[in-house]
This record gives C-alpha cells, structure tokens and sequence, in this order.
C-alpha cells in the first residue's frame, strides 16, 4: 500500500534563475528502509532536474551547491543510511546547460518545531541573497547594525538559530542594537517594496 507521509515542504531558494520556473507539489512516498520514492510536479518545460538530500538535517545546515542529475520523475534515492530522524528532500529544475530554477525542499515528519520554524523562514517565494540590494554591516558585530538598502525597507525581523523571532529595538528600520542576544548565529528578515530579503549574522 502507497504510504506518503504529511510533511512540510519548503521552498528554500537558493542561487536559482528566476526565470526557471521552481518545481511544485513535493511528495515522498513508498518508504522502505534504505530507499524512497520523490516526486514532484514541473512547472515549466525542463526534462531534466537535480536532487539532493540532506540527512540528519540541523538548523544553520547548507543548502546543496548541486546534485545528483535525473530524467525520472518520481525520483527513487536508493541505499540511504537511514530514513529516520529529520531528512530534507531537495530538487531543482534545469532548464538548459547553464540555467537552473531555485532549490525548492520537504522535509520529513521527524523534524522538530524548531527546524520547521528555520525552514519556513526560506520558504518566501522572493527570498534572496542579493549582496547588491541590501548590505547588513558590521558583520560580525556586539552592539548595533545598520541596514542599508537600495529600496525602502519597510520591515525587519530577526530569527535565532532555531527560527524563533527575536524581539529587537530597531531604529527606523536602518539599525537594530543586538547587545543583548547571546553570541551566535542569526537570519534578519527585510521586508522592502517590493522583496522579502534574508540575511544572516553573527552576534560575538
């Protein structure tokens, strides 16, 4: 019997070409031990994807710089380590020899809250590392930040590294104070006219 969990699927946007369309309705499904069956349905006109997985997946972890090629859709990983605990799913469409969409992700039912909170804050369908829009400096830094951006920054938003909101004194949205937070890493959330921008820094 077909056995497909309810999951989380993300989006998490990574380096992708936008005009690449992103693959949709992620689904995993015939588990056995050591493999599992992914599928997903393409939004454009690619013949071709790549997919990855991260096992053991941990806030703070990378997002696949590549993968593994494939013409099949569903997709079956074989020889897997282990399928429990919190594994992540990714796939992307190519589009041609040197355009590719953004990762998109599902993630299974063993990922914690906290984790799922950390992936929802990637799964904005304009979320960018745009180092040419928005720069975020000191980095690192033990006091204050000053945000500056080529567009109006509207709103900002700090996650911790378990994806909990971090309530901050901001400065008319150009400069937050992070004396207080203990050292470690952080993810800010500009939101601009016309963007959602994500950044992360360092607290030391």
């Amino acid at each position: 019997m077909k056995n497909i969990f309810n999951l989380l699927a993300t989006i998490a946007f990574f380096n992708g070409n936008a005009q690449c369309l992103s693959p949709s309705n992620l689904t995993l499904s015939n588990f056995t031990s050591t493999t599992v069956e992914f599928s997903w349905t393409e939004n454009g006109t690619a013949m071709n994807w790549e997919v990855s997985i991260i096992p053991d997946f941990n806030v703070g972890d990378s997002l696949p710089t590549s993968g593994t090629t494939t013409a099949s859709n569903p997709h079956t990983f074989i020889n897997l380590p282990q399928l429990f605990g919190c594994n992540v799913f990714f796939v992307r469409s190519l589009c041609s020899s040197n355009a590719y969409s953004p990762w998109v992700a599902i993630g299974t039912g063993g990922c914690s809250t906290e984790i799922n909170n950390y992936l929802a804050t990637l799964s904005n369908n304009t979320f960018l590392f745009n180092e040419s829009k928005v720069i975020v400096f000191p980095n690192p830094s033990n006091s204050f930040m000053q945000i500056k951006s080529t567009s109006t920054i509207d709103k900002l938003t700090v996650f911790d590294s378990l994806g909990k909101v971090v309530p901050l004194q901001t400065q008319n949205n150009n400069e937050i104070n992070i004396e207080n937070l203990s050292n470690g890493i952080y993810f800010i959330e500009i939101l601009t006219d016309n963007e959602t921008i994500y950044k992360k820094f360092i607290k030391e």
